[in-house]
């Protein structure tokens, strides 16, 4: 069996290899793979494969059961697909639903601020930490380990996990003169790397110079969360955004995307799109019995709202559609932009070159 054994787990890898995954969730697939293999002595049949996952469950928690059932699930899949259909349904891992703690974009940016004037004064660890994590989307091991020698050309290469993040602004400022530089972008008095456990540290410091609601301390995860959450807004599909950060399922970007419906203060971004006529337009997604929604004298489908010519809105290019309206254009305007806006209304205007934005408080959107 040892040959039939070796052979099998040579062609799992030999289609890793060809997935775009990372090399720690590629090596975790083949551990768990040999360990299976090795159990069951190669022998791959219906009832030997049950025994396994009767071993599993017996001898670990349903918290660590993913870790094992996910490569095996992916590996009969490929390789053994009449095994695979018997033990489907045995191969599925109860969900306990995620406890995700978030916090709003405005309170991001609250943080961030607090971290640029310590930086202003000289400290720039706390908005390399919070940028990294809340506007790139680095894990904290990605952070420690992170050297200007990673940083070329506008792009951050994280070497570990054979992954390239663009830098957005206003992190770049704070990345230019680490560009191509030996040194840890965060790091001890005399230049080693930090631990994770400092960089939670630091953000519980952070935490209490800013006010903002959280049900736990302020850590790197909680920031990660806010630069996928932007994603999940600009981008469409959730397995995109699966595939950026490298996520094994839609479980965690399903989350966000939900905690940003219920409770995000930054809920969605609308393209407008201005039409002589409506009643074609609507037509025409009935037939395809495409859903439309209505709000007040707009249709929405998708993320472009439909309006007719000369009705409120027609004369702009996007909405913003926000919660806590007030905080919005307080946050706009301290952002050095003029924005108009009449008494009692649930909208404010804005004006950027040709470009004419409404930022407007909906809750049916």
């Amino acid at each position: 069996m040892e040959e039939l054994k070796n052979k099998d787990l040579k062609r799992f890898i030999e289609y890793l290899n060809t997935q775009n995954i990372s090399e720690n969730t590629k090596k975790n697939y083949i551990t768990m793979l040999e360990s299976f293999l090795n159990f069951v002595n190669g022998k791959i049949t219906v009832d030997s494969v049950k025994r396994w996952l009767d071993y599993i469950r017996n001898n670990y928690k349903h918290t660590a059961w993913r870790q094992y059932f996910v490569p095996l699930r992916s590996f009969l899949q490929r390789f053994y697909p009449t095994v695979f259909s018997e033990v489907v349904e045995d191969l599925k891992v109860p969900y306990k639903k995620a406890d995700y703690e978030m916090i709003s974009y405005l309170d991001f940016w609250k943080l961030y601020r607090a971290a640029e004037k310590m930086a202003q004064k000289g400290n720039e660890k706390y908005v390399l930490l919070v940028g990294l994590a809340g506007i790139i989307g680095l894990k904290s091991g990605d952070i420690v380990n992170l050297k200007g020698t990673d940083i070329k050309d506008g792009k951050i290469y994280v070497r570990a996990e054979n992954l390239v993040y663009d830098i957005l602004p206003p992190l770049d400022k704070w990345l230019e003169k680490y560009e191509g530089k030996n040194v840890y972008l965060i790091s001890t008095a005399d230049g080693k790397p930090v631990k994770p456990s400092y960089l939670a540290l630091m953000l519980r410091g952070l935490q209490k110079k800013v006010d903002i609601k959280l049900n736990k301390p302020l850590s790197v995860e909680i920031l990660r969360n806010v630069a996928v959450g932007k994603q999940v807004i600009a981008q469409p599909s959730l397995p995109y955004v699966m595939d950026l950060f490298k996520y094994n399922s839609t479980k965690t970007i399903e989350d966000i995307a939900r905690y940003i419906a219920e409770n995000g203060d930054l809920r969605t971004i609308l393209s407008i799109e201005v039409v002589d006529d409506l009643a074609p337009v609507i037509e025409f997604f009935n037939k395809l019995s495409i859903p439309i929604r209505k709000i007040d004298n707009a249709y929405i489908v998708s993320r472009t709202v439909y309006i007719k010519k000369g009705e409120k809105f027609s004369r702009l290019n996007t909405i913003f559609v926000v919660r806590n309206i007030d905080e919005w254009q307080e946050f706009i305007e301290s952002l050095g932009y003029e924005t108009k806006r009449k008494p009692n209304e649930n909208y404010f205007l804005v004006l950027v070159e040709k470009l004419r934005v409404a930022f407007v408080e909906y809750e049916e959107v």
